[in-house]
Parts: structure tokens; C-alpha cells; sequence
């Protein structure tokens, strides 16, 4: 808007200035060839001294053209300097002004043809002074735009982030919020608008904390539930598991499977405490650096008997990371464990980076 403005202003401007100058000129050109050729129709003998003593503006040069001589006030400006489709036409007996350039500069010449004394008068005047005028007033425009943009951007940038601060904070708490930071709330706002906006994610907030301490509360109760059946069991397959070589070979197969369960019981078990315990804050991961290929090609050793090919990506070969290295083992033995009950077995572990990332996947059959 500003730019637009400058540049109306400066078209408006010069055109004014412009039509005003040529408008002047152009009266004063055809007052001075009244005179002259009044003063040419009685005496003929002295045409330079009539020219001479014409008054002129500051920057006028008058130049009288009688019986094809040319009589110019300022040798500089003689009947050469005029434009050639100017002179002739005036001395058809048309009036005509045209802008030009001579000498770097820019002029006006207003021609006037005299018929009665067999001539013509021109003015040429110079628009050196008002370009240099028009470029001022250019100049002053553009910054005056510049310096216009600069403060409305600047304008705009504070009202904006007054108007959507609120909103950035919503974004920041609903961002800690999904990274697991549950007692994050936002700050009530005076902004009529806004402040249902708040007291809705602050509610929400405390609902969804509510409900993952109701879960994390349960799958402490359930776990804690199960253990004393859990060892009840286990104390009775170990019973059981002493009396094996009495047993025939059907009970000895049930045997087998009632271990092998218990066994997966028993590690359901203990991954939902751990997990209770984490939500509670009383657990911690035991940080240790170790190089992770190594780790992954053992883990899949130790978790499956199938034969798994590990693809690692040839950056990350010497890698070392901080990790858990038993509960990193325990997922990749997990992601397998799924791997073969539903998706009929791991076809291959990958180990590659993802920009900053380093990714394991399990890929299966499906």
C-alpha cells in the first residue's frame, strides 16, 4: 500500500508540475512572440536586438527564425538544437511544444510561427531544475515508503504475537503433553475468546492425567495381584517337575506346556510392574554405553532359533549408544516374540539411520 501510494503521489506530482511549467512556458512564449512581431512588422533592421531585450524566465532561451536566419539570444541554443520535426512544423504555420533531450538534459521548446513577417519564434526552456525537483520529491517518497512498510511490518509482527501468544502456548503445553508430561497446563487467558479455548485443554489435560494414574494404579494392582497365584503355580510345577520321571509321556507333555506358560506368566508379570514402576517414578533406566550391532546380533541370537538375518547399515557398524542393555535386549526379544505369533516369523532386523535417529526394526512375513 505504501509503494502504491509513493507511486500515485510521484505520477500525480510530476504530471502537475509538468503541465504547470509547460502551461507557463507556453503563455509566456506566445506573449513574447506578440512582441516581437510587433516590433518586427515596424522595424525589420534589428531582429538579434529584439530578441535580446525580450524578458525571459531563468532558464529561457529564445531563438527567432526570420527569412530562414536564425537569431538565437544564447549561441548554445541556436536553430540546431531545436528537434527537426518541431521546426517544421511550426514553420507550416502550426504551433507546437515538445520535450527533448540536448546536452544531458532535459528542455521544453515552444515554437509559434509569424506569418506576417515571414518567421518564427521559439522559447526553449530547460526542465533540468524541475527533474531535479521531481527526483527529491522521488527520493523523499520512496522512503518515506520504506521506512511506512518497515513500521507496519514491524506493527504486524508485535500484533501478531501478542494475538498469538496464547495460541503458541497452547501448541507448547499440547507438544509437552503428548511427550508425556501430563501435569502440563495452560495459563488462563484474559482474552474473551481465548480463555474457553484454555479452561478446555486445562480440563482435558487433567482428565487424560486422571486417567493414565487410574491405568498405571491398576496395572499396579493387577500385577501385584497376580504374583502371589503366580508363585502358588510356580512352587507347583517345581513340585510337579520332580516327579517327572513318574510321570507318563502325555503328562510329562502337559508338563511342558504349563512350564512354558508360566514362564511367559511369569514375564507378562514382571514387564507390568516394571512398567507400573516407571509410570510411578520409582524406576529408572541403567544407563551404560554399549555398541549397539553387537548388542542387536546377540539379542537375535539369544531370543529366536530361526536363522534371522541382521541387515545393519554400514554407518552405524561401530556405533556406540547409552542404552538399557537389558531392557533393549528385552524389546528386541519382544518384537521377535510377535514377529513369529503374528506374522509367522521375523524375515529380518534392520539397524539403520534415519537423519538423526537410529532405527531398529523387526520385519515379518506379513
Amino acid at each position: 500500500m505504501s509503494a502504491v501510494l509513493a507511486g500515485a503521489t510521484i505520477g500525480l506530482t510530476r504530471r502537475n508540475l509538468l503541465d504547470q511549467r509547460e502551461s507557463a512556458a507556453t503563455a509566456q512564449t506566445y506573449a513574447n512572440a506578440q512582441n516581437v512581431r510587433n516590433r518586427l512588422e515596424s522595424d525589420v533592421s534589428d531582429p538579434l536586438g529584439v530578441v535580446s531585450s525580450l524578458v525571459t524566465p531563468t532558464g529561457s532561451n529564445p531563438v527567432l527564425l526570420l527569412e530562414g536566419t536564425w537569431y538565437p539570444r544564447n549561441a548554445e541554443f541556436s536553430g540546431d538544437a531545436l528537434p527537426a520535426d518541431l521546426s517544421d512544423l511550426v514553420q507550416s504555420g502550426q504551433p507546437a511544444r515538445m520535450r527533448f533531450r540536448y546536452n544531458d538534459e532535459t528542455e521544453l521548446a515552444v515554437g509559434v510561427p509569424l506569418e506576417s513577417v515571414n518567421g518564427a519564434y521559439f522559447e526553449i526552456v530547460s526542465l533540468d531544475e524541475l527533474e531535479a525537483t521531481l527526483e527529491s520529491i522521488s527520493i523523499s517518497l520512496v522512503a518515506a515508503a520504506l521506512i511506512a512498510t518497515l513500521a507496519g511490518a514491524a506493527l504486524g509482527w508485535w500484533a501478531a504475537r501478542r494475538v498469538l501468544r496464547p495460541l503458541v502456548g497452547i501448541g507448547d503445553a499440547a507438544h509437552a503433553l503428548a511427550t508425556g508430561r501430563l501435569d502440563t497446563r495452560v495459563e488462563a487467558s484474559a482474552d474473551a475468546d481465548l480463555a474457553p479455548l484454555a479452561d478446555s485443554f486445562n480440563e482435558m489435560a487433567a482428565a487424560l492425567e486422571e486417567r493414565f494414574q487410574r491405568d498405571a494404579r491398576f496395572a499396579s494392582n493387577v500385577s501385584h495381584e497376580l504374583r502371589s497365584p503366580l508363585m502358588t503355580l510356580s512352587a507347583s510345577i517345581e513340585v510337579l517337575e520332580n516327579q517327572r520321571e513318574d510321570m507318563p509321556d502325555r503328562a510329562k507333555a502337559a508338563l511342558d506346556l504349563m512350564v512354558a506358560d508360566i514362564d511367559r506368566f511369569r514375564q507378562l508379570v514382571e514387564d507390568l510392574l516394571e512398567i507400573s514402576r516407571f509410570d510411578a517414578g520409582v524406576m529408572h533406566l541403567d544407563l551404560e554405553e554399549v555398541h549397539l550391532a553387537e548388542l542387536i546380533m546377540q539379542a537375535v541370537s539369544a531370543s529366536t532359533d530361526a536363522d534371522v538375518p541382521v541387515d545393519i547399515d554400514s554407518d552405524l557398524a561401530g556405533v556406540v549408544v547409552k542404552a538399557d542393555k537389558r531392557r533393549l535386549v528385552r524389546v528386541i526379544a519382544n518384537l521377535l516374540d510377535n514377529a513369529a505369533k503374528y506374522g509367522d516369523g521375523a524375515t529380518r532386523v534392520q539397524l539403520r539411520k534415519d537423519d538423526d535417529n537410529v532405527v531398529i526394526a523387526v520385519e515379518d512375513r506379513n
